[in-house]
């Protein structure tokens, strides 16, 4: 049977290990490159300026698909993919209202469709051209769009 001070230091190693694990789970995902920060909503979006449903996230790029992972979970697996077959960029725009105390300063909203499905993608400038880029670079054939 376990005294009341070893079951409070064994409480406080599995606290301990659980908070050093988001970071740590944060390198991992950054690691070998190609990861950006960004916040992610999708359908139903909100109204204009209105701050709910951001998401915080790591995306990564991978061939054919960015990796969508949140920031504050444990899950090893990314919350959603998007697709670079069937993604739109519809259109770019700065954070008004709300969400200029939700998203981190500097950061534009690009408003998106995946697979026909309202997304919206928040990221700093570097990123955003990042991610632009790697949209523009489908394979020959492929939709793509612009934002100026």
């Amino acid at each position: 049977m376990l005294s009341a001070v070893e079951f409070l230091a064994i409480t406080l190693v599995v606290i301990c290990l659980a908070l050093a694990f988001i970071p740590m789970r944060r390198h991992l995902i950054r690691r070998g490159g190609g990861a950006f920060d960004c916040a992610v909503r999708f359908a139903p979006i909100p109204t204009l300026g209105d701050a709910s449903g951001w998401s915080f996230a790591v995306g990564r790029y991978r061939e054919l698909t960015v990796e969508l992972y949140r920031v504050f979970s444990y899950s090893p697996r990314p919350r959603t993919s998007l697709a670079r077959r069937g993604f739109d960029v519809v259109g770019r725009r700065e954070a008004v209202g709300e969400e200029t105390r939700t998203l981190l300063p500097g950061w534009s909203v690009l408003e998106c469709s995946a697979a026909g499905e309202a997304v919206e993608l928040a990221m700093s400038p570097e990123s955003m051209m990042a991610f632009l880029t790697w949209v523009e670079a489908a394979p020959p054939g492929w939709n793509i769009s612009r934002v100026s």
